[in-house]
């Protein structure tokens, strides 16, 4: 696994060194009217430059990415709401099948994967009463709210086989008997909800020495979480930026607003706040080093705080702006909408914060 603070640190710089140049906030609008909600042509350049295999083993070309290499690239997603699949296909669907597939499975999908070729995305949330099943070789069932769902090539999918165990199956997007009702999310990225009538999906076959189905679906959703928190950060960082400036642009009874001491005392607590976030995500990131039995507290407690401390983070910004925070035409919105999203993906706040109460009771 990558460790190496300097590749981090490179790794970091030239990402934001892109985004800085090709991704500012009227930059970003263009690939907002595009198909998805993102630009493909800008997809092919983060291949190039290597963005796309970082879970890739080193043979492969890849980086073999820990947490923290992981996290310094969430964290310029956030900071500058990047709107391409990083998270949903080059995070947690590579992981997915570096878990679970096969070697031949690998070998044919993970080239494509890094070169842009392909996006592949996890779909995992389901209503209990249409729930995923897999039999006799084909899958039914409904898998809500899929992020990029709408432009992905190809699904992982979980489900039930007839034995009620859980499995992974490798659905292609044109595949028969798929449906997919695609819309766009609050922050403008797009997503599906996925409708299988007895698609005919093969599995993925986990090698020997693999771990369950199970376990893997446990350390997959922690990986997604501890890349939250980063994405949080991110957010959380450029609101702290973005209110501060403004501040000290607003003119109200010929001062600007930054001296009134009251809002500065509300901007020492958002930027203490964001330094919680900050200690909370090295936290998170360290700990998924540890066992499952022993990272679970610390990352469902810090994914908890998180999504509180960042949405009361992005209400603040809200209301120091005044009416005009809540309008596209100011970044703020942005940022405070790219949080709603995040808080709902891989277990909210609630469902964290009950993990951690349990795991802390159980001590």
């Amino acid at each position: 696994m990558t460790t190496d603070l300097e590749t981090i640190a490179m790794l970091r710089d030239s990402l934001e060194r892109y985004t800085a140049d090709h991704y500012d906030f009227l930059q970003r609008w263009p690939r907002l009217e595009q198909a998805g909600g993102y630009d493909p042509a800008t997809w092919q350049t983060f291949a190039e430059f290597g963005w796309l295999s970082l879970r890739l083993p080193e043979e492969l070309g890849g980086l073999d990415a820990d947490a923290v290499a992981i996290g310094a690239v969430m964290e310029v997603v956030g900071s500058r709401l990047l709107l391409e699949p990083l998270l949903a296909s080059a995070v947690v669907a590579t992981g997915l099948l570096l878990k679970q597939g096969s070697v031949s499975q690998q070998t044919e999908l993970l080239p494509a994967l890094a070169a842009g070729l392909l996006k592949l995305v996890f779909a995992h949330d389901e209503p209990e009463q249409q729930a995923c099943r897999y039999e006799a070789g084909t899958l039914s069932g409904t898998k809500l709210a899929v992020l990029h769902g709408d432009t992905a090539e190809q699904f992982l999918v979980s489900a039930r086989d007839a034995q009620g165990q859980r499995v992974f199956c490798l659905v292609d997007a044109n595949a028969a008997g798929l449906t997919r009702q695609s819309f766009l999310l609050v922050d403008g990225r797009g997503a599906a909800t996925l409708h299988f009538a007895e698609v005919v999906a093969p599995l993925l076959q986990p090698e020997a020495n693999a771990m369950s189905a199970d376990a893997a679906l446990a350390e997959l959703q922690d990986e997604a979480s501890v890349a939250l928190c980063a994405e949080s950060l991110g957010v959380a960082t450029s609101l702290l930026r973005i209110t501060n400036d403004y501040l000290k642009m607003r003119q109200q009874f010929g001062k600007p607003l930054a001296s009134n001491q009251a809002l500065q005392h509300r901007m020492a607590d958002l930027y203490l706040l964001t330094e919680e976030i900050r200690a909370l995500t090295r936290a998170a990131q360290q700990a998924m080093t540890l066992p499952l039995a022993e990272r679970a507290r610390t990352l469902s407690g810090a994914r908890a705080y998180i999504a509180q401390a960042a949405r009361h983070i992005g209400n603040e910004a809200i209301q120091l702006h005044g009416g005009v925070g809540i309008t596209d035409e100011l970044e703020v919105s942005h940022y405070f909408r790219r949080l709603m999203v995040i808080s709902a993906l891989f277990g909210n706040r609630d469902a964290h914060f009950s993990r951690f109460v349990e795991l802390s009771l159980a001590e």
